[in-house]
């Protein structure tokens, strides 16, 4: 059954979220106070959708945005086992070797807003234009966006007719072709193509809540002792580098065993025994870089609540400070060495939106709260050892 009123409805909603051809792939087999299910002209799947589901009691039926509100992920994947969708970027057809999803390379689109490209790897149709209608449908939210003005400005990769436990693989070679051989004239330092959610207004900012802004405090306005830990964290944070945060912590290694050092120097002056001062210099810059990183964090103030933050986003197990230590460094190894851990076990790095588990951004806020930590500990205070 399909009701007219409501067809109506539905296509004047889509028109105001820029889609306006929605007739031209789909096909309406059932629209009425129930179900709404279209079939698609190409491909050959029906998606159902029971857009009544959370609001059949007590709430006013507003058809259009009551429909449009179904296109959730998991209203979507919970009734249509065939579609997979990966945040606001893609969806996979796991039955038609089918895949889409939206792709950033600013400088290129910039200079050359009408791109679009086709070529084949092996036997896998790849094409880089325009969404297609069906993306437009599964992510019309795109367009509440204040800031979008047209699906013309966003680009997808459509990969058809490819293996599809191969689905990363064939991401990563696109990227790899496009930046190789599309590169715009003129590229913005850092830009590269990259496969990441739709961003909204506002998502590419980091809100600073000014209730939790700390008091000006008069130690970071005395005369610093180092400017490299304070050179690593300024550049830290022009990218947000978890590198640069731990370069930040790592200068501070050595610095923190300077009572040992000192106490070897007096004892030295007193006993003349050179003998002594080189081995007992020899054992401390010589102790491992984990024993090194635990024997900081355990003299760090304020420690507590950065292992208690860690824990709180499931990247540790416990409060333990040598387990969290240990836990850091391995994720620090991952991303300097690409090993995990010491059996060198790999760490690829991956198309993020296609690994929901991936915690990478709590280690960088973590390495981030550390670095501010050893940086007001060290750099300003005297401290006494």
């Amino acid at each position: 059954m399909i009701n007219n009123s409501l067809l109506s409805e539905l296509v004047t909603e889509l028109e105001h979220r820029y889609i306006y051809d929605f007739m031209e792939d789909f096909t309406v087999l059932r629209l009425d106070d129930e179900r709404f299910e279209i079939s698609h002209k190409d491909f050959d799947f029906t998606l159902k959708l029971d857009y009544l589901r959370q609001d059949k009691v007590g709430i006013s039926f507003d058809a259009a945005r009551e429909i449009l509100y179904s296109f959730n992920k998991k209203y979507i994947e919970h009734e249509n086992k065939f579609i997979e969708i990966f945040e606001d970027c893609g969806f996979l057809l796991k039955k038609n070797n089918y895949a889409e999803f939206l792709i950033t390379y600013d400088s290129l689109f910039y200079e050359h807003p009408n791109y679009n490209d086709n070529f084949d790897i092996g036997e896998s149709e790849i094409e880089i234009s325009e969404p297609s209608l069906l993306y437009k449908l599964l992510f019309n939210s795109f367009g509440d966006d204040k800031t979008f003005i047209s699906w013309e400005t966003l680009k997808t990769i459509k990969l058809n007719n490819f293996p599809i436990e191969k689905l990363e693989n064939y991401l990563q070679q696109i990227l790899f072709i496009m930046a190789k051989y599309d590169a715009p004239e003129f590229e913005g330092i850092g830009d590269h193509p990259r496969i990441i959610p739709y961003q909204y207004h506002g998502e590419d900012t980091i809100w600073n809540d000014p209730g939790e802004r700390e008091e000006f405090d008069d130690i970071y306005i005395e005369p610093i002792k180092y400017l490299e830990p304070i050179a690593f964290f300024n550049r830290a944070r022009s990218g947000n580098d978890p590198m640069y945060y731990y370069r930040t912590i790592e200068f501070f290694f050595i610095i923190n065993k300077k009572s040992n050092i000192k106490h070897s120097v007096e004892t030295y002056n007193e006993s003349q025994d050179m003998d002594k001062l080189i081995k007992e210099l020899s054992n401390i810059y010589g102790i491992k870089e984990l024993d090194l990183l635990k024997n900081l964090l355990s003299n760090i103030f304020g420690v507590e609540e950065v292992i208690h933050y860690a824990k709180d986003c499931e990247i540790i197990e416990n409060t333990d400070i040598s387990a969290f230590s240990t836990s850091l460094y391995n994720y620090r190894n991952s991303i300097v060495h690409g090993k995990g851990d010491t059996k060198f076990t790999l760490t690829v790095p991956t198309i993020e939106v296609l690994h929901p588990e991936s915690k990478d951004r709590y280690w960088t806020e973590v390495l981030k709260r550390l670095a501010n930590l050893v940086i007001k500990q060290f750099c300003f205070e005297k401290i006494i050892l």
